[in-house]
């Protein structure tokens, strides 16, 4: 087929993908630097615009929701908005647009994991569903290494119920599959059986043939191109080979980095470059250097995801009325956003995000349905900033990173030279590549923390610094999802109203800095911890319970390692928020009837992104 003159930037291997039969079915090798997404997005655009695929009979799933927003903004830049018909998502996403849609009872009530099973149960059993799928049209998937157990599972279920003349191309790379493994643990991962990859090409009768992207485009320097050629060749040719490859694959990154010998007492992040990656394999580690850090930056880790931005609570906290117009958000903007913290984008790009949302047919917005759009777990993609924390430099462990890319990349993983299984060193050693591969320029590594730290079963990271005849002290994360709540910030059992006011002002004015923070454990409150500001001493939030119940798993945890009872600390001083973010209530949310109005009216209220792995003094009992 000729290529247009669009086509005609590809190299071969490319265009070979983004050109091939509606109706081909391909599994590609495409490592990384070789283009995946670029080329996955211009199939699909090829397909639309070229050979007549309905977009809204397009699916593509995708691993992490990260990649679902460049995705989607990357298809927008082919066919416009014809894009926000095609359905991009996430498999769990996709599994609960099934559910949701064909069963009139569906709930979230269980795990993704049990959603995905009553999805499997419906694909085999119901007419209705399987005549929907037949009627897809190409379906793309994205990261199919990390598919494994049950998504496995369903895509494949998903797969066997296309119709013959569905196509379907899926990318892969086999040296990134980690995600058998969390961002915290070495544990064993689901068995290769298990995996997508597998499940494709063990029968024939799906018609998949194999097809790769052959060119590295991310990156011109030398040293970073064998990392990610004839290191990455290693990495997939030694599965199964015996001890030994975790530490010659560190070695060969070490030869071809721009430099090895980064330590983590002298990283200097306030330094580096916005967008720069600092990256570690553990969360605690990430933590850490995020709180020895002074100067504005943003977390990657899981649960410290993407998030609503402040402008949304700044705007509308006080709204009332049902709708607004294009005139009077404008004013909003102007009077409220530009004199604080604006984003990098004006009142024209943010308005048109919100109408893609709560839009209503007289061009107007409807808050209501923006609302309940807004109040989902997930913060739509459309809207929601991709870091948590403040433009510059980002720090994240590996796992959360996947996907992204930057110029400047800092690896820090410690020297491991033990592993409990074979399958273990490999599945790490896959790890230190997807950190390696993340960098465009240049690539500089060091070794963490070999003792990181530990966590509780609600993932909440510690690590104990108590030393012999000296009174107890642990490193705690502060600042996840569920340490406070909506209540928690303008609740009317937790402050009153003059009290709410003056803090959310506060909270917006410093919507765009880092804030300094303090906790105080508060008899009033259930011994539940109060966040002020660390200067005005003003209450900008009453903690939850969860997070009070994790510091005395903590005391317990520290107590049974001396040999004697711990009392929890009755304050944290160092807490630090980077900036803030909106969270958002639907209109039929019982909880409005515990907040004071106008936030139990509007529903949109400021919070702090609290973020902080920090010192707590906790306290031997007295005999």
């Amino acid at each position: 087929m000729k290529l247009s003159a669009e086509e005609m930037k590809w190299d071969e291997s490319q265009a070979a993908v983004i050109v091939a039969g509606v109706a081909s079915r391909l599994i590609v090798d495409a490592g990384p630097g070789t283009g995946k997404t670029a080329v996955a997005c211009a199939r699909l655009g090829h397909l639309i615009n070229s050979q007549s695929v309905r977009p809204s009979q397009v699916w593509m799933i995708s691993f992490t929701r990260t990649a679902v927003a460049e995705i989607r903004a990357r298809l927008h830049g082919h066919i416009g908005d014809a894009s926000f018909a095609v359905k991009v998502a996430t498999v769990d996403a996709h599994a609960w647009a099934i559910h949701s849609g064909y069963d009139a009872s569906a709930s979230l009530t269980g795990s993704y994991e049990e959603n995905i099973d009553r999805v499997l149960a419906m694909i085999e059993n119901d007419g209705d569903i399987a005549e929907y799928l037949e009627n897809v049209e190409h379906l793309v998937v994205d990261e199919a290494q990390d598919l494994v157990g049950q998504r496995a599972e369903l895509v494949e279920a998903i797969v066997a119920r296309l119709d013959p003349g569905c196509g379907v191309t899926v990318f892969a790379d086999e040296a990134q599959a980690i995600y058998g493994f969390s961002e915290e643990d070495s544990c064993k991962s689901e068995s290769a059986n298990d995996d997508l990859l597998e499940r494709l090409r063990a029968k024939s009768s799906y018609g998949f043939e194999a097809s790769s992207l052959d060119n590295i485009h991310r990156t011109s320097a030398p040293g970073l191109r064998s990392i990610f050629s004839d290191v990455r060749n290693t990495v997939i040719g030694g599965r199964g080979k015996g001890e030994g490859l975790f530490s010659r694959i560190r070695q060969s990154i070490a030869t071809h980095a721009d430099g090895n010998q980064l330590k983590v007492r002298a990283l200097g992040i306030d330094k580096l470059a916005a967008g720069s990656l600092v990256l570690f394999r553990t969360r605690a580690e990430a933590l850490q250097a995020s709180q020895f850090c002074t100067a504005p930056h943003s977390l990657r880790l899981s649960g410290y995801g993407a998030n609503l931005p402040a402008w949304l609570a700044i705007c509308f906290h006080d709204w009332l009325k049902p709708y607004i117009n294009r005139n009077e958000f404008s004013e909003l903007w102007l009077s409220r956003v530009e004199t604080g913290s604006p984003p990098q984008y004006g009142p024209d790009e943010a308005w048109a995000k919100l109408t893609r949302l709560g839009g209503s047919p007289d061009g107007s917005l409807e808050l209501s349905l923006l609302r309940r759009v807004l109040a989902r777990p997930s913060a739509p993609v459309e809207l929601a900033d991709a870091e948590y924390g403040l433009p510059g430099p980002v720090v994240g462990t590996i796992h959360a990173s996947k996907g992204r890319e930057a110029d400047d990349v800092f690896l820090l993983v410690s020297g491991m030279d033990e592993f409990d299984s074979p399958e273990e060193e490999e599945e790490e050693t896959r790890v230190l590549f997807v950190g390696s591969t993340r960098a465009r320029n240049t690539l500089n590594i060091g070794s963490g923390s070999k003792y990181p730290g530990s966590r509780l079963e609600s993932g909440r990271c510690y690590r104990r610094l108590a030393a012999k005849n000296k009174q107890p002290a642990a490193m705690i994360e502060i600042g996840r999802s569920e340490d406070f709540s909506i209540e928690g910030l303008v609740g009317t059992s937790n402050i009153d109203l003059q009290k709410a006011e003056t803090s959310q002002k506060w909270l917006a004015r410093h919507a765009g800095v880092i804030m300094a923070l303090e906790l105080n454990s508060d008899a009033d409150f259930g011994w539940n911890f109060r966040l002020s500001s660390k200067d005005e001493g003003l209450q900008v939030a009453i903690f939850s319970d969860r997070f009070r119940d994790d510091i005395w798993e903590i005391a317990k945890r520290m107590a049974k390692k001396i040999g004697t009872q711990i009392n929890t600390p009755s304050s944290v001083r160092y807490v630090r928020g980077l900036g803030c973010r909106t969270l958002v209530i639907a209109s039929d949310d019982l909880v409005r009837e515990k907040l004071h109005a106008p936030w139990s009216q509007s529903g949109f209220v400021l919070a702090p992104r609290v973020a902080a792995f920090t010192r707590a003094q906790f306290w031997k009992a007295r005999k």
